[in-house]
């Protein structure tokens, strides 16, 4: 991954961040790594765990950040989803799968808009 991707990615994921921090979820954990794959934010909305998917972009040219949300995009969130959930709590939980989709200035990386998607999959 080129060196601007990262910097496009981790301007989203702050400003998803922030987002969720401003709207009252507490942040579990961020960039969770396993053998399937890297959740980007673990959060908690009142008694919800919420499996944060954030997509970045600073075009249209190839579609929005939401139509980046394939269906192999989705399995591999609802797996990781999964195993987070099973590996972490062993039991039951309430959790959703949201998608924060932000559009970046390409220059300044500066938030230029903020899609926050709730329940895009269930967990």
């Amino acid at each position: 991954m080129t060196r601007k991707r990262l910097q496009v990615g981790e301007a989203g994921e702050k400003a998803a961040r922030n987002y969720l921090e401003q709207l009252g979820y507490r942040i579990i954990e961020t960039n969770y790594r396993c053998k399937l794959g890297e959740i980007d934010i673990i959060a908690r909305d009142l008694d919800t765990i919420v499996i944060v998917e954030v997509r970045s972009k600073t075009g249209k040219a190839f579609g929005s950040p939401e139509e980046s949300i394939t269906g192999p995009k989705a399995q591999k969130l609802h797996r990781l989803a999964l195993f987070y959930l099973q590996s972490v709590y062993r039991r039951e939980v309430s959790s959703r799968i949201d998608l924060v989709a932000v559009m970046l200035d390409k220059d300044s990386h500066a938030v230029k808009s903020l899609n926050h998607i709730r329940g895009i999959l269930s967990a």
